[in-house]
């Protein structure tokens, strides 16, 4: 999967009145919930309504995904199932991801759909570097709200209880040639903080962001797309090195800086973000 994955908005799926908005909203992927945002007693609900929006192919637009619930419950092989089957072709979101096995199995079913393992549990932390290799994914989700409530502790705006927990999950994900993308901020209202919190994910690496609510997407695409200054100077220095490396040379220095094949690594990854 080639595009990028800055936003990831969810939408519960007992909730078809803000389907279509969410598709239209600007996010780079939307996940149609059939987990925490569904009681119950409404799962088989919550799964018509999304059959029904997602029973045709649609056009053009973000990246589709239905959470399904997960493997320890007893909705979760229906879901696979289901989501599997729709002409829509979404991908699957695996809540609580913890076993490598159960990642594979989603896989074999989905044939070659988007998987997306949401890493958001003691355990799913410990296991990440082995849930990401499970089968080919673009993206391994992190989710701290769970997570937190498992360890015992509060979640803070400067997240220092997390940082263990990111970063095991960047790491993760970068190994298996995937990308990263952190935790959904739920103080709906509290716009700088989102922008705080989505700058130190990508301060980590994280390469992009869920969401929970629409207005969250415009900050978060300004914190994880590539400024025009980002882009300018990255094509100066992969320009430079590929200029360097034509005359034979490995290392250069370019406004006062050494350059040498990290550094312009880098720089593609800045130019490929746009």
């Amino acid at each position: 999967m080639a595009a990028l994955l800055r936003s990831v908005l969810f939408v519960p799926g007992i909730r078809p009145d803000r389907f279509e908005r969410a598709v239209l909203a600007g996010a780079d992927a939307v996940v149609f919930d059939l987990e925490d945002s569904v009681d119950p007693a409404r799962k088989a609900e919550a799964r018509r309504a999304v059959g029904q929006f997602l029973g045709a192919p649609r056009p053009s637009g973000p990246l589709l995904l239905v959470r399904v619930n997960g493997a320890g419950t007893t909705w979760h092989r229906d879901d696979v199932t289901f989501a599997a089957g729709l002409a829509a072709r979404p991908g699957v979101v695996v809540p609580k991801a913890e076993a490598p096995d159960t990642i594979a199995a989603v896989a074999a079913a989905l044939r070659g759909r988007a998987l997306l393992p949401l890493v958001e549990t003691a355990r799913g932390v410990l296991n990440a570097a082995s849930l990401a290799a499970a089968a080919p994914v673009p993206a391994v989700l992190f989710g701290a709200e769970d997570l937190t409530a498992e360890v015992g502790v509060p979640r803070t705006l400067d997240g220092e209880e997390l940082l263990f927990a990111r970063s095991q999950v960047v790491l993760a994900a970068t190994a298996a040639g995937a990308d990263a993308i952190d935790a959904v901020f739920t103080a709906l209202e509290d716009l700088d903080g989102l922008r705080r919190d989505a700058s130190r994910a990508r301060a980590l690496g994280f390469r992009g962001k869920m969401a929970v609510h629409p207005d969250q997407i415009p900050v978060i695409h300004d914190v994880f797309t590539p400024s025009a200054a980002d882009v300018a100077h990255a094509r100066r220095v992969v320009e430079a090195f590929d200029a360097a490396e034509a005359r034979g040379e490995g290392v250069i220095r370019l406004d006062g800086r050494m350059i040498d094949a990290p550094v312009v690594a880098r720089a593609r990854r800045v130019l490929g973000a746009r």
